[in-house]
């Protein structure tokens, strides 16, 4: 659970958390890949265009903060969180900052309050997506933030007929100046199962239509999470808390989807719209970086809209408390969080593929589009492992000796090779070339990048 307020030159701004060596690859028939588009076969899931994403936190970040924030590929920059709900940023501050997310390729979700008159977010969906004022409109919309928390953690049973009183009004008011716009929400620092059932599909559902329109109130369940348990390893434990939450939230999305026949277009999605450790001294390891990778799996695997990490930078980057950056202020170099969020950004895409490997220390997942198949695998035992990786769980290797890892790719491919102990590979096949993006434990205790190499 996380309670935020932040720090900048006109505000102050406090945040609380509520928080190798190749081996040879192995062409049977001589055939690196089917020549067909697989990424349609055995109903795999879309990748969101959007998924991987962050937020943006404190007043006017820095050029080299958005410039860091552009090479890590990410799709999607939220500007939302406790200070915003209680004060919003200026409007020329928040043009700035989606004129800003705009230019680096990225969608922005703009969060409007909860408590300020709903004429004021009508006001701000009529500036950016009738008055254009940044060139192109806002897309996705949040309304209030962690309202359980912010107003006190009422009881359970009460969390639902608060949210739908400031939820609605200004669902409506917003949509009747955009129809098109989505609207997710109501973000709150877990995922409050009570509350959520009651908000989607229950007494206080906010699933529905608008009386006499043919659009919904809410397009979309949104949730944070950091993990709070200072004992757990996060590449293991971490991704385990987030796992249960997720498979819940896809189950009452399919649940309301079927209630309210939506599809298509129209069908209620969902979105991780915070995520982190739980502090400074947390985010700043080896684990968090594998755990972002875990949870993004988890997203990608389940349909997630979006996965906002918190955030770009915060409290300098200085490895304490509020600090969540995904870029380290001593050298301002990105964290094992944001090279494992590049990784996933910049490689995948079309559709999900499922992984599975027959040591538990490994995790490994990939997508398709068209011809390219991509492939993240994470080592989380301490010792390096030899495997091979087939990408057809058809095929079967009968050498004991190696951990052997399967990817659901319709690929002819097999290849062998070594990761190395705590570290992340992401393995790019396309035709007759594959390239291997490398980032160790190693490289972020010496501050080195990752590493490229290609091959065939």
């Amino acid at each position: 659970m996380r309670n935020k307020v932040a720090f900048g030159l006109l505000l102050l701004f406090i945040s609380v958390s509520c928080k190798t060596q190749e081996s040879a690859t192995n062409k049977k028939n001589d055939k690196a890949y089917q020549s067909s588009d697989r990424s349609q076969d055995r109903n795999k899931v879309p990748i969101s265009p959007i998924l991987v994403g962050t937020n943006v936190w404190y007043i006017d970040p820095s050029k080299q903060v958005w410039d860091l924030t552009q090479q890590s590929g990410v799709k999607s920059i939220r500007i939302g969180g406790h200070a915003y709900d209680k004060k919003m940023p200026s409007k020329e501050q928040l043009i700035d900052w989606v004129t800003k997310i705009q230019a680096i390729g990225a969608e922005p979700i703009l969060q409007v309050s909860q408590y300020n008159d709903p004429k004021e977010a009508e006001a701000l969906v009529k500036l950016f997506n009738v008055d254009l004022v940044t060139g192109k409109p806002i897309k996705y919309w949040n309304i209030g933030n962690e309202p359980w928390l912010q107003n006190g953690k009422p009881a359970l049973s009460k969390v639902g007929d608060m949210v739908e009183a400031f939820f609605k009004p200004r669902a409506v008011i917003m949509k009747a100046i955009d129809p098109t716009i989505k609207i997710y929400g109501p973000d709150f620092c877990y995922y409050i199962d009570e509350a959520i059932n009651d908000l989607f599909g229950g007494e206080n559902d906010i699933a529905g239509k608008i009386p006499g329109k043919d659009y919904y109130y809410s397009d979309g369940i949104s949730w944070h999470r950091y993990p709070q348990d200072g004992n757990i390893n996060l590449a293991y434990e971490g991704i385990e808390d987030f796992k249960n939450s997720i498979i819940k939230c896809k189950a009452k999305v399919d649940s309301v989807n079927a209630l309210h026949n939506r599809s298509g277009a129209d069908a209620l999605g969902w979105g991780l719209g915070e995520y982190n450790a739980k502090g400074g001294p947390e985010v700043h390891t080896w684990e968090n970086g594998q755990m972002f990778g875990g949870i993004l799996d988890l997203c990608m695997k389940y349909g997630a809209t979006y996965a906002t990490s918190w955030s770009m930078f915060e409290n300098g980057g200085n490895r304490k408390g509020t600090d969540f950056s995904f870029i380290d202020g001593k050298n301002m170099i990105p964290r094992p969080s944001y090279i494992h969020m590049q990784m996933i950004a910049q490689n995948f895409s079309g559709h999900y593929v499922e992984g599975k490997s027959t040591l538990a220390d490994i995790i490994v997942f990939g997508s398709v589009d068209g011809t390219k198949i991509s492939v993240m695998i994470m080592n989380r035992s301490n010792r390096p492992v030899s495997y091979t990786l087939n990408l057809n769980y058809d095929n079967a290797v009968e050498d004991k000796a190696l951990t052997l890892l399967n990817i659901n790719a319709d690929s002819n491919i097999s290849h062998s090779d070594t990761i190395e102990g705590l570290a992340s590979h992401t393995l790019i096949f396309n035709n007759n070339d594959i390239e291997k993006v490398v980032y160790s434990n190693e490289n972020f205790l010496k501050e080195s990048p990752s590493v490229q190499t290609k091959f065939n």
